[in-house]
């Protein structure tokens, strides 16, 4: 293949095939070139690294380029999950990737309690505010790699997940066992922000 660079013909090198990976012409330095993951010269994220809000990667796609990075502290703990005011529509995701959705629906609720999802939301680090509470599944990635990142308490910690009107999802760190706690509990749970990259 070829293009025109601006003053000749230009020829896209040819790259060693993979036979698991289809390669894709991708613009790396605003050239034109066949890639397997990504731009030669780019850093892909592996977990356990600081990501580029300088959080923790917990959970990578498309070869480290993207994935999923928790604050590298927690925002409280022993708090409410918030509006027990019956069901939320839209909080009740538990996927990988419903995560900020669930979070956006509890903010729109308007709940009197400041819990979980306000404080994450709140949260502020290294100039990005983009953070929001984990879905249950992305909470429990993040448990999966609470050694390799560390700062972690042996407690629950809440999801934004909704289980119902008066409770919602939540994991134990101690143990990784997954359950669901009245959003006002007495207690209160845990509150530990992610972003996605």
């Amino acid at each position: 293949m070829q293009y025109w660079d601006g003053t000749q013909w230009q020829v896209v090198p040819v790259i060693q095939p993979d036979p698991n990976i289809k390669p894709t012409l991708a613009l790396c330095e605003g050239v034109p070139t066949w890639v397997l993951y990504y731009c030669p010269g780019t850093s892909p994220y592996t977990i356990g690294e600081t990501g580029p809000a300088g959080g923790k990667v917990f959970y990578v796609t498309d070869g480290g380029l993207h994935g999923l990075e928790a604050a590298p502290v927690d925002q409280s703990i022993g708090t409410f999950w918030g509006c027990d005011i019956g069901s939320i529509p839209g909080a009740q995701g538990t996927a990988v990737g419903t995560g900020a959705a669930n979070t956006a629906a509890i903010l729109a609720a308007g709940c009197p309690i400041v819990g979980a999802a306000k404080i994450a939301d709140a949260y502020v680090f290294k100039g990005y505010s983009d953070w929001f509470l984990p879905s249950s599944e992305e909470l429990n990635l993040l448990y999966a790699q609470k050694d390799v990142l560390g700062g972690f308490v042996n407690d629950l910690y809440w999801s934004s997940s909704e289980f119902n009107d008066s409770n919602a999802r939540g994991q134990g760190f101690n143990n990784g066992s997954q359950g669901y706690w009245s959003k006002d509990s007495t207690n209160g749970l845990t509150v530990r922000a992610i972003r996605t990259f």
